[in-house]
């Protein structure tokens, strides 16, 4: 029976057990002869311990050996003790911090931009591992196995128990590991890939979001009922969904591809935004919320010869009709003329169209002089699809606009007299689409 103060391997002092699983012990120790803080692991060989469990203690040696990241704990040493009980012994790097299954257990909320944090730092550390021939897959990533390290407050990811650094071969089996709730259904067959330790991440990313494990969520169609949960961006929404998608050739291939869709979403939110010198669209964003504006452009209302043309016009008629004799009947039936032809010319161009998006729904709101006369709703989760989109104008003139697809319907807007540029239109549509994550 190990005891604290304990001597192990002539090298090791026992200070405190970090944990004990399955035959399995975790201690925080001194390594007298570095005199530095080191973590022993050690399992022991009994008539119940299961030959997989060796073979996985080895290999985690082995892999870790061969690792050299900054953000994994370096490899010690590799030892075993035959003293009254067999004894294997794996020495690692000791780093002070907290894991976030204890920060969760506290209460901590963490914010969307926390979590952001964590996702691009591991999505690094998978990188390095994936890139590996053949590939390290650590597949057990868990809020437990993700340190904040006190000292540079980074995250690390430890505890390689159940890494496999092998190269799935036809007809080749593989140890089942993994945890419930955290793992794809393709591990629990055997056949892990790269995609299903971004799988495991994404459901640890959930974990921290909404503070509800990922085994005690809601499910449709084995996808994870988070969104309800928590105010995200929808970008980000669909980011984290994709992570967990149960169809393997849905999900993100890789961890480089799933953090370059991240910064997309990332650059989509900033407040700052690149508009261009021509446009005078307002637009204004954050993680929650993208408000669009097109203001009644005044200086185009002034400069605009159709708007002219419709105001000479009535001031002619006007003139005329006080100059010549007739009935008050011809006399209301042109200025009724007039005033119609003015309204057909300038009334256009005081349309303002505001659009709204939030976590859950877009809407799009038409005035006219200051009055509401059109709007229209619908849920965020929906669309399916945002382009620039010409339509029939004047004279047969393509006029550009921005439609929303949704299901089998389209929301457009944007259609304006005058028109916007296609350059400013298709400006517009990908900064709806990268804060949307489309």
């Amino acid at each position: 029976m190990l005891q604290t103060q304990q001597l192990i391997h002539n090298r090791y002092q026992l200070k405190e057990k970090l944990g004990e699983n399955a035959g399995r012990q975790t201690w925080l120790a001194q390594d007298l002869s570095a005199q530095e803080d080191v973590v022993v692991k050690l399992l022991t060989f009994s008539d119940q311990m299961q030959w997989e469990n060796l073979k996985l203690f080895e290999r985690e040696a082995q892999v870790l050996k061969q690792l050299n990241h900054p953000r994994i704990p370096e490899y010690r040493n590799y030892f075993c003790i035959d003293d009254q009980l067999l004894y294997f012994g794996l020495v690692q790097e000791y780093i002070p911090g907290t894991s976030l299954k204890q920060l969760l257990t506290q209460g901590q909320v963490f914010t969307e931009l926390e979590v952001r944090k964590i996702a691009a730092h591991i999505l690094k550390i998978l990188i390095y591992l994936h890139a590996l021939s053949p590939p390290v897959l650590h597949r057990d990533i868990k809020p437990s196995n993700l340190l904040l390290g006190e000292e540079d407050s980074h995250i690390y990811l430890v505890d390689f128990g159940a890494v496999q650094d092998r190269a799935a071969r036809e007809g080749a089996t593989f140890t089942v590991v993994g945890t419930y709730g955290y793992a794809p259904l393709e591990q629990f067959g055997g056949r892990a890939t790269p995609a299903s330790d971004l799988y495991a991440l994404g459901a640890t990313l959930i974990h921290l979001l909404t503070g509800v494990s990922p085994a005690d969520l809601p499910q449709k169609d084995s996808r994870f009922q988070f969104s309800h949960l928590v105010k995200l961006n929808p970008g980000f929404v669909r980011w984290l969904e994709q992570l967990t998608e149960p169809n393997l050739e849905r999900r993100f291939s890789n961890a480089h591809e799933a953090l370059e869709a991240l910064r997309a979403n990332q650059n989509a939110i900033k407040v700052a935004s690149p508009r261009l010198p021509e446009s005078c669209i307002w637009l204004q964003k954050s993680p929650s919320r993208l408000q669009i504006k097109f203001p009644i452009p005044w200086y185009k209302v002034i400069s605009t010869p159709k708007n002219w043309l419709g105001v000479g016009g009535l001031g002619f008629l006007l003139f005329w009709l006080s100059m010549i004799n007739g009935s008050w009947f011809n006399k209301l039936f042109w200025l009724t003329g007039s005033i119609v032809l003015a309204a057909w010319c300038i009334l256009p161009v005081f349309v303002e169209t505001n659009v709204y998006f939030d976590h859950q729904q877009f809407e799009i709101e038409v005035k006219l002089l200051g009055f509401c006369i059109k709007r229209q709703r619908g849920n965020v989760s929906e669309i399916d699809k945002v382009f620039k989109n010409d339509s029939g104008g004047y004279d047969n003139k393509k006029i550009p606009e921005i439609t929303l697809a949704v299901g089998v319907e389209e929301y457009s807007f944007g259609r304006l007299n005058p028109p916007l540029s296609h350059e400013v239109c298709r400006w517009l549509a990908d900064e709806i689409k990268h804060w949307l994550g489309l």
